[in-house]
């Protein structure tokens, strides 16, 4: 990895009244929650999570978004090919880029203000594999956005739902069609993955990583803690 390639890496939000501006590298913006809406010479729309959108050089872009949703936003002079078609500036974030969002959220709010090259690199490594275009049903977009945004809440799947505006057994369908997983995975994996990155970043006690991750119960977060990563919570926060 040169020079380069290098990432500046920040969270960001930003206002409900729409700004316009342009810069001298590309600015790939990627949903923590909610969503942007944004429009490019090419491209008119939202951008949520499971989604980012690549902004090339001088291009001259729109934006707004509520103030509480919350943006990895990447400064980089270099990005891997695949992202550089400006008439098709969306591109997926999976599992393992979203499970690098968590980890970057937390870092940079409670760890480092700034990222270090070893960050940078893995986020380029990410990127690399990341796939133009859009897959996710945009009913979808809003559901995951919801369970972003606080995952404490217990997020069945009547009341998502009805968030996109399906009935149940489409809802399951489509869902899995957009994330690769059942909700109750799905649910799992981010919790997992936002606990782990509250561990590794903060002091936070574990009964508190718990509650913030949807259990009321520590020994139930503990043991799916073990299940997914092989070490309890304990051992893991004092590695």
């Amino acid at each position: 990895m040169n020079t380069s390639d290098f990432a500046s890496l920040s969270i960001r939000s930003y206002t409900k009244a729409m700004c316009s501006h342009a810069h001298d590298h590309f600015q790939l913006v990627l949903p923590i929650n909610g969503h942007i809406e944004i429009t490019l010479d090419d491209y008119s729309g939202s951008v949520g999570v499971g989604e980012g959108i690549c902004i090339s050089p001088t291009q001259q872009h729109s934006f707004r978004a509520n103030e509480l949703s919350k943006f990895v936003v990447a400064d980089m002079y270099d990005v891997p090919e695949q992202l550089k078609n400006a008439h098709n500036p969306i591109f997926q974030v999976d599992h393992s880029l979203q499970s690098f969002l968590h980890f970057i959220e937390v870092h940079l709010s409670y760890a480092e203000r700034t990222a270090q090259q070893e960050t940078s690199r893995l986020f380029w490594a990410l990127l690399a594999q990341a796939k133009a275009g859009i897959a996710i049903d945009k009913r979808i977009t809003p559901v995951l956005s919801h369970i972003h945004n606080d995952l404490s809440e217990a997020h069945t799947i009547s009341s998502l739902a009805a968030i996109a505006c399906m009935g149940q057994t489409q809802f399951k369908v489509r869902f899995k069609a957009s994330t690769g997983m059942s909700l109750r995975d799905y649910l799992v994996h981010t919790r997992m993955e936002k606990a782990r990155a509250l561990l590794r970043n903060t002091d936070t006690p574990i009964f508190d990583v718990a509650l913030a991750t949807g259990y009321d119960d520590v020994t139930s977060f503990s043991r799916r803690f073990k299940m997914t990563f092989g070490q309890s919570p304990g051992v893991y926060k004092r590695k």
